[in-house]
């Protein structure tokens, strides 16, 4: 039986790898396109206070300028206009991440109640349906309201990770959450460098009156469509219910073998809850804290930085659309080449494989950033400093290393009824991060500039880095309920 569960757990990963890889491909699109997307928007409709652009920037420059009248040294607000859509595009991302911390929860119960593939199907709709009105997004609020769509429909990767928790066993599921981690990693490869290349389709109307006026980049928004479509249909036939998936396969087992089936397999399978020992709920319970406490503290400055780089390169170096793909296809490839060497042949060799890869994740994260805040200090309009490229590589071995280990880690700290709950949970306190982080990481670029920005980001990211090794254990204390093979 652990040899049939072994391998229709194999196969189900392999569905989910494939979802997800099609989702962040379609996720990834419009991030090259974001900035020239917002100047694109402002000389449509930003000159018109009707509009809820044009309010929206004529508040930020009047913010810029009481700023500027009690900084006068502020080299970077002295750009003016052109750095108002640093701050806005940071609202932007902020209020994306907010929604996410807002319907997380909700997603992670709603798959321990009704299922993970009726919610995953649920939410593919919404995912639709904001990438249609993105195409036809030719005003801001079109393109505002389509985001807000978004924000609440992306439980994909939420519920990507339950699945994978409940068809691998505490030995398998640090190299099944590591598919997640590659699904990221060659998404963010292929998905930038998609969008630019589908920028230079200009198939967008410079009307803002018209209901079905395309946006800006529109060509990129119906490739997104058609991935997304894609991946509906191919989910739709091949991912199977998987929230009592092993205790099914253990049923059918017995059936199968009339009776036969050794007791001792499917015992812990039928195991009640209320056997777990009361102190090793508390511990992991304990972990689980701290865990989601660090998570948002992490997300806050990485998420706030990383989304702040294509802004710097744009108003720093004058990044085009296909730059700014080659610099997010550069840590595609590299955290991609790390996931399936490095970090899956670490994974699992020994009892601090997940806390080690997230320790040296968030040392490099912040080697990083040090590396950003050093080539922020070059001059306005030059080539940027190798460094520029050294803070990318630090961004890559983050991104393949801390988030999906994190949640292997909070996967093996839960009892299997609980799994959608304790993992919504975690992904809403990342998401309160990711909502934040954007705000306070664009405001201190607008205020400070971009050096003081990225080295605050250094530093914080290094002093959790060291509360992190301090405050957890490698592995979460063994549980009666914890899935068996």
């Amino acid at each position: 039986m652990a040899h049939t569960v072994a391998e229709h757990g194999k196969r189900i990963s392999r569905i989910v790898f494939i979802g997800l890889l099609l989702d962040i491909l379609s996720f990834t699109i419009i991030l090259p396109l974001l900035p020239r997307s917002l100047e694109a928007y402002k000389e449509r409709e930003g000159a018109d206070a009707s509009t809820l652009l044009g309010t929206l920037l004529a508040h930020i420059a009047h913010l810029r300028a009481y700023v500027q009248a009690h900084s006068p040294s502020s080299r970077f607000l002295q750009q003016g206009a052109r750095a108002d859509l640093v701050l806005l595009g940071g609202l932007l991302g902020s209020l994306y991440s907010l929604l996410q911390c807002v319907i997380a929860p909700v997603i992670g119960r709603a798959a321990d109640r009704f299922g993970r593939r009726r919610t995953l199907m649920y939410c593919m709709a919404g995912n639709i349906v904001w990438t249609v009105i993105w195409v036809f997004a030719g005003s801001f609020e079109s393109f505002l309201l389509a985001r807000v769509i978004a924000g609440l429909s992306e439980g994909n990767v939420q519920l990507s990770n339950t699945i994978i928790a409940d068809v691998t066993d505490p030995t398998t599921r640090s190299h099944g959450m590591a598919l997640v981690g590659i699904a990221f990693a060659v998404g963010f490869t292929l998905g930038p460098s998609i969008g630019a290349f589908f920028a230079r389709m200009p198939i967008e109307s410079k009307s803002t009156r018209n209901v079905f006026a395309f946006a800006p980049f529109a060509a990129a928004a119906v490739f997104s469509l058609a991935l997304l479509l894609a991946e509906s249909l191919y989910l739709f036939a091949k991912l199977p219910e998987t929230m009592h998936f092993r205790r099914s396969l253990a049923d059918s087992n017995v059936t199968a073998d009339s009776g036969t089936e050794d007791t001792e397999i499917a015992q812990p399978l039928a195991e009640p809850i209320h056997a777990v020992d009361t102190q090793t709920t508390t511990e992991n319970n304990r972990t689980l804290r701290r865990l989601n406490i660090l998570h948002f503290a992490y997300l806050f400055f990485f998420s706030g930085m990383e989304y702040t780089l294509t802004f710097l390169t744009h108003d720093k170096f004058d990044f085009s659309n296909a730059q700014q793909g080659a610099l997010l296809g550069f840590i595609g490839v590299t955290s991609t080449v790390l996931q399936g060497g490095w970090v899956r042949r670490i994974k699992g060799q020994s009892a601090h494989g997940d806390k080690g890869l997230v320790a040296r994740g968030m040392a490099c994260c912040a080697i990083g950033l040090a590396c950003v805040a050093h080539c922020a200090q070059g001059v306005q309009g030059a080539q940027p400093a190798w460094t520029l490229w050294g803070g990318a590589l630090g961004f890559a071995v983050a991104s393949a290393t801390v988030v999906n280990c994190l949640n292997s880690m909070v996967s093996l700290a839960t009892t299997d009824m609980e799994t959608g709950r304790r993992l919504g949970d975690f992904r809403a306190a990342g998401q309160i991060g990711r909502a934040l982080g954007p705000v306070f990481a664009c405001s201190v670029y607008w205020l400070l500039g971009p050096s003081t920005c990225y080295s605050v980001g250094a530093a914080a990211v290094a002093a959790i880095s060291v509360a992190f090794v301090t405050l957890v254990p490698a592995r979460p204390a063994v549980s009666g309920t914890k899935k068996h093979s």
